[in-house]
């Protein structure tokens, strides 16, 4: 079910009527840039019910009519996600890169939203241990993660291109 509620967009600092999230069975996603933005819009071609959240106005432009639900907001403000119904969602992915703090703060937000099961994007191995010990049940540091395949791709003689 989607109500609606006032929140404060965080380019404008004005307070605008969305709709929020009272679904189960979604997933929210935190930050839509690359990475963020490649995960939502796989789960949202998957069929899941997924809210973008992002700071960028532009960003949450160009993917409004294909997610669920996108919104214009700070992730690392407590209010903003409870109106935001992030509580509500099973599963959050925290898809903020290169701001650190805004990483871990929001990642600690949505534990003490108690959120199911958090996914954190992680840059460093430091990074990934602390954004595990603030509450993310599974962290993912991509560029890591994707050479590891790489390797075992050249290693077992896999696919050509």
């Amino acid at each position: 079910m989607l109500e609606t509620d006032s929140v404060k967009d965080s380019a404008s600092g004005l307070w605008k009527k969305v709709n929020i999230l009272t679904q189960t069975n979604s997933v929210a996603v935190l930050g839509l840039g690359r990475f963020g933005s490649a995960v939502a819009l796989s789960l949202a071609s998957s069929g899941e019910n997924v809210l973008g959240i992002d700071r960028d106005s532009e960003t949450v432009r160009s993917l409004t009519d294909r997610l669920h639900r996108i919104a214009v907001a700070d992730a690392t403000d407590l209010e903003t996600l409870r109106r935001l119904g992030i509580g509500e969602v099973e599963q959050a992915v925290v898809a903020i890169g290169q701001d650190v703090a805004a990483s871990v703060l929001t990642t600690s937000l949505l534990a003490e939203l108690d959120v199911q099961k958090i996914w954190a994007r992680a840059m460093t191995y430091r990074h990934a241990l602390i954004l595990e010990r603030m509450g993310a049940h599974r962290v993912v540091l991509p560029q890591q993660d994707m050479g590891k395949m790489l390797a075992g791709l050249l290693i077992s003689g896999g696919p050509a291109p």
